[in-house]
């Protein structure tokens, strides 16, 4: 009988397990750095990319298991930064935390990156400048701006246009933490900042082995004093020095609300000048006409009521008049006073022809308004004087030719005087007015002149 040979059972080969898209979640657990033995606590998880030990700067990778591979050894001494790693604060209603510091510079212009993480809301960039102290706090924005043509290279996003500020490349000087980035000193990046105060937009250009890599981040400035309440910070932050590429023009946004205050003060001020001026009864006191310049004018007049003091306008008129003028002294006498109110008044009309354009100046009657008149009785006394020389040039055999002269030159024959009283003073119309617009042109100026500060920095300065 033959013996049965026994059957062999080959073993199955091992299938590859399939890749995985995220990591195990890393333990709560601080690990430790595999150069110096440094703990390192991970907040981001799965997102993480790399690993900057703060105190001795080595690039770890996070393992699917959530330990920490060695990339590159390093010893360098940690650098206090305005935060330090892993401060919390509380900005835009949520509470952020620093995982990573990475401090980047561009020619004359370094500041300090802090990556703050919440597992609720991702991640956020405060951005704070070591050369002027100001602040700002930053998102990454899907999709990109839209493009808008010019002279002057802008963009718009969200309803809003940002003029480009500056671009220059950018390199990492310093890192701690954790990032979901690969990052390491050294990196370089172009970076365009486009701004439209207090907003700003960051476009970073990073060339990457696959081709470009562009990250837009939109940006908005934040007060130093309230990072530094976020964050429970000791004492004062960083002094402010300057206009910071983001900080809000206040002057600009007080002179809009002023040129509206000043415009309701304007229409206001219209309408009460409306009532002051209907309200005034302008009447006539005294009128003479026809009256031949050969002759002095001595009027008894009562202006207003004895105790109180009134307006008083007085209008002398010269006719007819060309080329030609007309003066009258003018003086009131108080009868039951000392002090004398006298005025000179000119009238004058002269027009001719210029590079074959016609023009003309002067006018035939001239006003004069005089304010706080004692009421009361008094003696008008008017002198009138004209113009001869034209009628001594065309008659000089005294011929009585009439009033006119060579070239459409004619002196007055007759002259005429008004006095009224009560009437409104147009110079209290308009005294306020330059008043009220001064305050919005001067936060105007203002405006400018920090605008001008802002963008001397800036490739493109005013």
């Amino acid at each position: 009988m033959t013996e049965a040979t026994p059957e062999v059972t080959r073993p199955r080969p091992a299938e590859a397990a399939p890749p995985r898209l995220f990591r195990d979640e890393a333990r709560t657990e601080a690990v430790q750095c595999l150069a110096c033995g440094g703990p390192i606590a991970l907040r981001g998880f799965g997102a993480i990319q790399r690993v900057v030990c703060p105190a001795c700067g080595s690039l770890l990778r996070p393992e699917d298991s959530g330990a920490l591979a060695l990339i590159h050894r390093a010893a360098r001494a940690h650098q206090e930064s305005a935060l330090p790693l892993h401060a919390r604060g509380r900005l835009d209603g949520a509470t952020w935390e620093v995982v990573g510091i990475c401090w980047r510079t561009v020619p004359g212009w370094p500041w300090q990156e802090f990556l703050l993480y919440n597992p609720y809301r991702g991640y956020r960039y405060l951005a704070h400048s070591t050369s002027d102290g100001h602040w700002s706090l930053g998102q990454v924005i899907p999709g990109a701006p839209k493009i808008v043509p010019g002279k002057r290279h802008a963009i718009v996003h969200r309803g809003r246009r940002y003029r480009h500020f500056s671009g220059a490349d950018a390199y990492v000087t310093y890192a701690e933490g954790e990032f979901p980035w690969q990052v390491q000193v050294g990196d370089a990046a172009h970076i365009d900042d486009f701004v439209a105060p207090p907003h700003g937009i960051s476009i970073e250009e990073v060339a990457a082995s696959d081709g470009v890599e562009l990250t837009r981040t939109a940006m908005r400035h934040l007060d130093a004093a309230e990072v530094w309440r976020a964050f429970e910070r000791p004492g004062k932050p960083p002094k402010q020095k300057g206009v910071g590429m983001l900080a809000p023009n206040r002057w600009r946004e007080q002179a809009r609300s002023l040129w509206l205050s000043c415009l309701v003060l304007l229409v206001a001020w219209y309408f009460a000048v409306q009532h002051v001026a209907g309200s005034a009864s302008e009447r006539e006191v005294f009128q003479a006409t026809d009256l031949r310049f050969d002759s002095v004018l001595s009027q008894e007049v009562t202006i207003g009521e004895p105790g109180s003091s009134t307006t008083v306008e007085i209008s002398f008129t010269a006719y007819p008049l060309d080329n030609s003028w007309a003066f009258a002294e003018v003086v009131l006498i108080p009868i039951d006073g000392e002090e004398a109110i006298g005025l000179g008044m000119e009238a004058s009309s002269y027009s001719g022809f210029e590079d074959g354009e016609s023009w003309s100046e002067g006018d035939r009657q001239v006003d004069h308004v005089l304010g706080r008149v004692a009421g009361g009785r008094y003696l008008l006394q008017v002198t009138p004087e004209r113009d001869t020389s034209a009628l001594a040039e065309n008659d000089p055999l005294g011929l009585r030719l009439g009033s006119f002269g060579p070239f459409g030159v004619r002196s007055p024959d007759t002259w005429a005087i008004r006095v009224r009283e009560d009437v409104f003073l147009t110079r209290y119309a308009t005294l306020p007015v330059p008043i009220i617009l001064g305050f919005p042109l001067l936060a105007w100026l203002l405006g400018r002149r920090r605008e001008r500060k802002r963008w001397a920095g800036s490739d493109h300065p005013m």
